[in-house]
Order: C-alpha cells, then sequence, then structure tokens
C-alpha cells in the first residue's frame, strides 16, 4: 500500500472512533517501506491541524461539507494538509496519489472536484493564511494552530490572553519522539549505537535519562527497543516518574491508574528493590502494562490488578501512590491530535469529578508520612488545582511538598502544584503536584 492511500485509510477510521496510533500500528506492515515516514507525517499533519484543513476545504469548494461523500471529504482534508505541510513534496504527484485513491476505491465522481479544490489552495491560500497566522485574535490563533475554540477560551479564563495565545501555538507545533534509557544504560555509549544505524539524535539537556530524536521513528524499528534498553516516553511524562522516585522514602508503591504501564515500567526500572501494585480498570491495559514488564525485563516485580481504582483494595498500605489521572489530554494535543476534536467542555466537568474522587481515595489510602504524587497530561485548572485544593481542604493531613527542578518551561500552579509548558517537541503539557500525609 502506498502512503498517501494508507493515511486516507486511517483517516477515515480515526473518523469513525479510532486512534491515529493504533491504526497506524496495524497498518504498519502493509505500507510500501519507503512511504512509511511519509504516511505518519501526514496522518499527524491532517489531524493537527484539522479545524483549519476543514475551514480551508469550506472556503475553497463550491460544495458544503455535508454534499460530499466520506471518501471526498477525507481526501480533500488530507490533500489540503499535504499541500500546506509538505513543503517539499511535489504538488502534481500528491493530488495524482490522492485521485488514483478516490478512483481505486470506486468514487470517480468526485476526482475532478478534488482536482480542482486541491490546485486552488495551493495557488490562493498562502496569504490568507499569513494574515490569519499575524492576526492578534485569540479566535484566529486557535484557528490556524488547530486548537478547538472553547479550548482556547477557557484557558485565556484561566490564565490570561498572553498565556494562552502562548499555549495555543504550542499546542499546534509539531511533537518528535524522545526516549527513556534503562537505569543502567550509558547515554554516550547508547547514542554512538543509535546514530550508527543512520539515525539523527542527541542527549536531553532537560533530562540525563532521555534521548531526543528529530522524527517520530516507529518503535518496533528502532534499536534496542525490543531489548527493553529504551522506551518511548515523553520528557515530561519521564519527569513525573523520576520526581516520584527522588521524593518516595520507601515502599510499597501503589500505581492506581496504570494505563499500559510506561510510568509503572520507569519506576519499576529506577527502583528495582521496590514492591509495586499497578491498577487499572481497563483488561487490555492491564494486558498491554504485563507485556511492557515483560519487555523491560521487569514481569516478577509488579503485581496487576484489573478493577476500578475508587473500590479496590492495595494487599499492603503503600507509602507511595501515584496517581496519573484519566483527563481530557490536553497537554498532549500535539502528540494526540485526534483527541482534541473529540473533547467538549463537559468532558471537562467530568474528568474532574473523577479525578477529585481518585484523590480523596489515594489521600485515604496512602500510609501517614507517606506521599500522594497527583499528575495529568491536562491544561485546565478544573482537572488540576481546582482538584488539588478541593481535596487538600477534605483532608488537612495533607500538605505539598515543593518541586526542585527549574526550567524555563516549569511553572508553579496556581496556588498548588507545578505546570510543565509543552514549549518543546519533547515535552508536553503536564501538571504534577506532590502531597505528604501528616502523620
Amino acid at each position: 500500500m502506498r502512503g498517501i492511500e494508507a493515511v486516507i485509510q486511517i483517516y477515515g477510521e480515526v473518523n469513525n472512533g479510532a486512534f491515529a496510533s493504533e491504526a497506524l500500528r496495524k497498518l504498519y506492515p502493509e505500507i510500501v517501506p519507503k512511504d512509511r515516514v511519509l504516511a505518519a507525517t501526514l496522518m499527524y499533519c491532517s489531524l493537527r491541524r484539522q479545524s483549519l484543513w476543514k475551514h480551508l476545504m469550506a472556503k475553497y469548494c463550491k460544495r458544503k461539507a455535508r454534499d460530499l461523500s466520506p471518501l471526498t471529504a477525507d481526501a480533500l482534508t488530507v490533500g489540503i494538509a499535504g499541500i500546506i505541510e509538505l513543503r517539499y513534496f511535489a504538488l502534481p504527484v500528491l493530488v495524482n496519489a490522492i485521485v488514483q485513491t478516490i478512483k481505486a476505491q470506486g468514487d470517480e465522481r468526485d476526482t475532478a472536484l478534488v482536482n480542482a479544490v486541491l490546485h486552488t489552495v495551493a495557488d490562493e491560500a498562502k496569504p490568507y493564511l499569513a494574515e490569519l497566522k499575524k492576526s492578534s485574535a485569540l479566535r484566529d490563533q486557535a484557528l490556524y494552530w488547530g486548537v478547538p475554540g472553547w479550548a482556547a477560551a477557557q484557558w485565556a479564563k484561566d490564565l490570561s490572553i498572553a498565556e494562552a495565545k502562548k499555549l495555543v501555538h504550542s499546542s499546534g507545533m509539531k511533537t518528535y519522539l524522545s526516549l527513556r534509557l534503562s537505569h543502567e544504560m550509558n547515554r554516550d555509549k547508547f547514542l554512538e549505537e543509535y546514530r550508527a544505524s543512520g539515525r539523527q539524535a542527541w542527549a536531553s539537556p532537560f533530562l540525563d535519562s532521555s534521548i531526543r530524536t528529530a522524527a517520530n521513528p516507529y518503535p518496533l524499528d528502532l534499536p534496542g527497543f525490543a531489548e527493553g534498553k529504551i522506551t518511548p516516553q515523553s520528557e515530561s511524562s519521564m519527569l513525573v516518574g523520576e520526581t516520584l522516585c527522588h521524593k518516595m522514602k520507601d515502599g510499597p508503591l501503589l500505581d492506581m491508574c496504570c494505563g499500559r504501564g510506561i510510568k509503572t515500567g520507569q519506576i519499576a526500572n529506577m527502583k528495582q528493590d521496590l514492591d509495586i501494585e499497578a491498577w487499572d480498570l481497563s483488561e487490555p491495559r492491564i494486558k498491554s502494562a504485563r507485556s511492557e514488564m515483560i519487555r523491560i525485563g521487569a514481569k516478577d516485580r509488579v503485581n496487576f490488578k484489573v478493577g476500578n481504582a475508587l473500590t479496590l483494595n492495595p494487599d499492603v498500605t503503600p507509602n507511595t501512590i501515584l496517581l496519573d489521572a484519566p483527563c481530557t489530554g490536553s497537554g498532549t494535543w500535539g502528540r494526540h491530535p485526534e483527541s482534541k476534536w473529540r473533547s467538549t467542555p463537559e468532558m471537562v466537568e467530568e474528568a474532574a469529578k473523577l479525578q477529585t474522587n481518585l484523590l480523596d481515595r489515594a489521600a485515604s489510602l496512602v500510609a501517614a508520612g507517606g506521599i500522594v504524587v497527583y499528575s495529568t497530561c491536562s491544561f485546565f485548572r478544573e482537572e488540576n488545582e481546582k482538584v488539588v485544593a478541593s481535596v487538600m481542604a477534605k483532608h488537612p493531613e495533607l500538605i505539598e511538598v515543593p518541586f526542585d527542578k527549574k526550567h524555563k518551561l516549569i511553572t508553579k500552579g496556581k496556588p498548588y502544584g507545578t505546570v510543565i509548558w509543552p514549549g518543546l517537541p519533547w515535552v508536553d503539557g503536564f501538571y504534577m503536584a506532590i502531597l505528604l500525609k501528616r502523620k
């Protein structure tokens, strides 16, 4: 399968509810090897600023979107994204590939329309986009960088208009893969091996355990992945795990919402004598987490349980709890762009209620003298500072522990916790609060 054809198929699956990374992973072996990088790049370009591409489609297409077939609408969206984002891809080649994909799927009615719209966008859209980019209006900035308008408005309310614009810009930038090194790995030596394979990477100045790549390579293709030497993980996520390991005293540890086990594995690798219990509501995620522990050589050091963290009971009272709470994921919209088009203000409210209940449970479960690390990859105060404030008011035995690391992308929460801004391709937006339960 050629790259453009694959992207249109994946884009259609995402519109029907699939996750982009999973859809790409399933189709990846069928894509012509030389087109795999193109497919991944164009897929994320199409999703990252989807609202802008649809805006341009409405502007330059004589027919309304609702009158187009799903295939035609998807093909136009992908094509417009390619024209604007893929600066070194020849226009005739791109347009021809899209037209041929439509024909191959038996929908030839709209080939002339698609051809005309894509050439019109290529000829006329550049000045319009330049004006949109220069606009001082937050609404225009949100449209240009691909952020839902309601989210930009909420950030302006939570922060300030200037900070909201900064966050909108950061949310629209391309993200690249960062790799967490196994604790026993020598970073300089691994970088030599990695570069010898023909790939670009360099040491991160943000974290000693991270190397940064200049792309989004497929993890299974990377040297050292199968052996557990490296793990794809954003540097913000790595920082949460490292902070917990540096702040905790003794075990046992409870990971209340472990997901697919990325942070669980990071902690198990850093603290190899630690007793860890990890929970998640989803049996498939627990299955993935168990596979992750096998890959990194920690399968016998984590006790997994499937169930609701609000009702499960730990085998042993934990001295440390990691609550990486389910959230709207707005801090990682650049990395998981399909999520922002599915999010709503109501979902933020629902997430905040669940997070408050989970943090309240964590405060009740942790041993006196122990700590709870609460984190989200959201940038809404409703899910962050307000959750922590609500639980601290209910539990006066909780006090906040200072966060030590200094960096231009790290700021104090208002008033609780620490905010990590998504200002680099390897650093997602995160929030973290470290809470000590007094004896």
